[in-house]
């Protein structure tokens, strides 16, 4: 492997690691609002805003690759595409803001990163099955054996979720964890509507006052029982919106496979004019729905709006003391990691192959479920995650699937050692470029 393959392959997993987890610590810590309330951040719309404005740095890139590293042989960036209104690309767009702002917030509602990036791996599901009825394609044994094994993968992930509301420790100890020393209390004290909920545990109500004083918190206090309901609902909510917008994040991709393929277009340019076309549609829509209310359950701000771009954008640019900066600096790296990862990915398709590319996104989900395991510290842990015996095997299954559907490792190893056929290399974008030389060559 040359060290231009590995430098993108590293860049990829760590910016794909943080793509996710700067989203996630976005929403971890307090900022002063435009009432100089403190608060979290619950502006889903404009996170997506800005993660349009990470896909418009690939734009940049593709014209300086195409205009500056490229000038004299424009077809080393653009290969055979052929002309195209870039409108095209708005039905994507459209379906990416849709998709986003839904997962954005249900990772709101779950507080959960790592099971939230196990559940972004569901497109695979809507995708395999719309393409059947939108492209003609017929999915062959393994994408059928590839989808079942995945969503039992997240139902197994989901298993402790699901029995929360119904059992405690004693009662399924194997799989609910024990919590003899408030573990789990940052989780449980942090209410939908981001002030503290103080909660009367072992711990004494002096030490919680200071800690919460301490960390600049609102708060205010329920009994165990129901913070523990509120979660459980908080997270059914999550799952729900986030597998939603995977629904649109499916019809996205085959929209993209039929009109990439139709038009042969560069990756990285579909994703630069998804990002314009993105953040030009939400520029004018955060306009109109800065005035529709929605009242106190559903309505994000003060003032219970659609959508509040003037209160998002004071908690990101001035969120106060008690923020210190880290809402803005996240906001940055987020927009950034979005960029690269884009680019390094496309760039690992080309240098090495498709397979290379599918493998190592799923070392960024377990490396992003690793990260949310550690000690995050009062003023992150609300989203402090804990290991259950059964994720890592939810997991792992899981990745088996992904793996299954896309015929990588498993399946082509069965061939190899099990059935005994020959298994061919993997084909990168240079062997493709190679072939269409020796074929010019030829005539």
């Amino acid at each position: 492997m040359q060290n231009f393959a590995k430098v993108v392959v590293v860049l990829m997993v760590i910016t794909g690691t943080l793509n996710t987890i700067s989203a996630s610590l976005q929403l971890a810590r307090q900022a002063e609002n435009i009432n100089g309330d403190v608060v979290y951040f619950d502006h889903y719309i404009v996170q997506t805003l800005f993660m349009m404005l990470g896909e418009c740095l690939c734009m940049v890139a593709y014209l300086i690759l195409k205009y500056v590293v490229h000038k004299n042989d424009h077809k080393k960036v653009d290969g055979d595409a052929l002309p195209m209104n870039p409108l095209v690309l708005w039905p994507a767009a459209f379906l990416d803001i849709v998709a986003t702002s839904l997962g954005y917030m249900g990772l709101g509602f779950m507080k959960n990163a790592g099971f939230f990036q196990m559940l972004r791996c569901s497109p695979i599901i809507f995708c395999g099955i719309l393409s059947i009825f939108f492209l003609g394609q017929k999915l062959k044994a393994h994408n059928w054996i590839g989808i079942a094994t995945i969503c039992i993968g997240l139902v197994i992930k989901a298993i402790p979720d699901a029995l929360a509301p119904f059992a405690d420790h004693d009662d399924v100890p194997n799989i609910l964890p024990v919590d003899p020393n408030g573990w789990n209390y940052c989780n449980e004290m942090l209410t939908p509507n981001a002030t503290t909920t103080t909660i009367m545990t072992t711990m004494s109500m002096t030490t919680m006052s200071t800690m919460t004083t301490t960390m600049g918190l609102n708060t205010t206090t329920v009994l165990p029982e129901e913070a523990a309901d509120d979660n459980s609902i908080d997270m059914l909510i999550g799952i729900c919106l986030v597998l939603v917008g995977e629904f649109f994040h499916g019809v996205q991709f085959v929209y993209e496979s039929k009109y990439m393929t139709k038009y042969n277009l560069p990756p990285l340019k579909v994703v630069g004019l998804e990002g314009v076309n993105g953040a030009l549609t939400l520029l004018v829509l955060l306009w109109p729905v800065y005035f529709i209310d929605m009242g106190e359950k559903f309505g994000l701000g003060p003032n219970h709006r659609f959508e509040d771009m003037i209160d998002g954008l004071k908690m990101i640019f001035d969120g106060g003391p008690e923020n210190g900066g880290w809402l803005l600096a996240w906001t940055i790296g987020n927009m950034f990691s979005i960029a690269i990862f884009n680019f390094a990915g496309i760039s690992v398709m080309k240098e090495l192959s498709a397979t290379t590319r599918a493998v190592l996104d799923q070392i960024r989900v377990v490396l992003i479920w690793m990260v949310f395991l550690l000690p995050l510290g009062p003023y992150l842990c609300r989203l402090q995650d804990h290991f259950v015996f059964v994720a890592p095997i939810g997991l792992v299954i899981l990745i088996c699937g992904v793996f299954i559907y896309n015929d990588i490792v498993i399946m082509p190893a069965v061939r190899k050692y099990v059935l005994k056929q020959k298994v061919p290399e993997p084909i990168t974008e240079k062997d493709l470029e190679m072939t269409e030389k020796e074929k010019e060559a030829v005539e």
